[in-house]
C-alpha cells in the first residue's frame, strides 16, 4: 500500500480516502483496501520488523531459513500448512481464526470447525480421542465415556459408528466415510443410489428404526423391542403388522406397475394406428 497511495486513483491519497479501491466498501470494512488481492492483514504484517511486509520478505522470522524452506515461516509454532488454510476466505487462517468456516459456532464448541462435512475427531485424530495421555491403540475406553470399547459401538465418542468409519467397502485405503466413491464404481457416491454395491438401496440402508447405529438391513432386532425380527409381527414398532405393512407395498408396486404397462399399451396403440394410416 506504501507504494501507491492513491489505490483507485481518484486523487484522493489512501490515508484519506474512506475507500481507497473505490470498490464501495469502506475502508474500516474491507479486508483489502486496495484491491489488489492481498489481504491487509498479510500486507500491514511485517513479523520480524525489517521493514520488509512478510510477503515481500523471504525470511519472514529472520531466523536465516529461506521462507521456501522453512516449515514455519513466522516462527511462531504453528506449521505454515495450518496457517495458510483459511476455510471461510476471511482473511484470517484457520490458525487464528476463532470461527473457521463462520457459521457462527465457535471452534472451541464446533465438531466441524471448517464446515466440511466431515468431523474433525474423524479429520484430525491424534491416536488420543479424550486425550488423556494413553494412545486409543493401549486405551480400554478412547473417549472416557464409561463404556469399555469392547461395549462401545462409538470408541472415540465422535458420533459416527465404529462400524462406519472403519468400513472401507473398495479396501482402497480410504475409510467410506471419507471416501466419495465408497464402491470404486466410478459413480460418485452423491449421485449413486447404492453406495456400497451391494445391492441394497441406501435409502433402505440408511434407515435405523431404534436408532442404534446399526441400520435395520443388518439389524436382527429392528425396534429393540427384544423380539428378534424373524418372530416379530411387526419389526418396526409402528403399529401396523408387517403382513399388512408388505401387502400395501405389494398393491402399490402392482398398481404402479399396471399404470406403467397400461400407458405401453396406449403407445403402441396409437403407433400401430399411425402405422396403418
Amino acid at each position: 500500500m506504501e507504494e501507491d497511495n492513491d489505490a483507485d486513483e481518484d486523487g484522493i491519497p489512501d490515508d484519506i480516502d474512506d475507500d481507497d479501491d473505490n470498490d464501495g466498501v469502506p475502508d474500516d470494512q474491507d479486508p483489502d483496501d486496495d484491491g489488489d488481492g492481498i489481504p491487509d492483514l498479510k500486507e500491514d504484517l511485517d513479523t520480524d520488523g525489517d521493514g520488509i511486509p512478510d510477503f515481500k520478505d523471504e525470511d519472514d522470522d529472520n531466523d536465516g531459513t529461506p521462507d521456501e524452506q522453512d516449515s514455519d515461516d513466522d516462527g511462531d509454532g504453528i506449521p505454515d500448512d495450518e496457517e495458510e488454510v483459511d476455510s471461510d476466505g476471511d482473511g484470517i487462517p484457520d490458525g487464528e481464526d476463532e470461527d473457521d468456516d463462520n457459521d457462527g459456532i465457535p471452534d472451541g464448541q464446533d465438531t466441524d470447525d471448517d464446515g466440511d462435512g466431515f468431523l474433525d475427531s474423524v479429520e484430525d485424530n491424534d491416536g488420543d480421542s479424550d486425550e488423556d495421555g494413553i494412545p486409543d491403540i493401549e486405551d480400554d475406553d478412547d473417549d472416557n465415556d464409561g463404556v469399555p470399547d469392547e461395549s462401545d459401538p462409538d470408541d472415540d465418542g465422535d458420533g459416527v459408528p465404529d462400524a462406519l468409519e472403519n468400513l472401507d467397502t473398495d479396501k482402497d485405503g480410504i475409510p467410506d466415510v471419507l471416501d466419495e466413491d465408497d464402491d470404486g464404481d466410478g459413480i460418485p457416491d452423491s449421485e449413486d443410489p447404492d453406495d456400497d454395491g451391494d445391492g441394497i438401496n441406501d435409502v433402505d440402508e440408511a434407515k435405523d428404526t431404534d436408532g442404534d447405529g446399526i441400520p435395520d438391513s443388518e439389524d436382527d432386532d429392528d425396534d429393540n423391542d427384544n423380539i428378534p425380527d424373524e418372530e416379530d409381527e411387526d419389526d418396526d414398532g409402528d403399529g401396523i403388522p408387517d403382513a399388512e405393512e408388505e401387502e400395501e407395498e405389494k398393491e402399490e408396486y402392482e398398481e404402479n406397475n399396471s399404470s406403467v404397462f397400461t400407458a405401453s399399451l396406449v403407445t403402441l396403440f396409437a403407433s400401430l394406428c399411425h402405422f396403418l394410416l
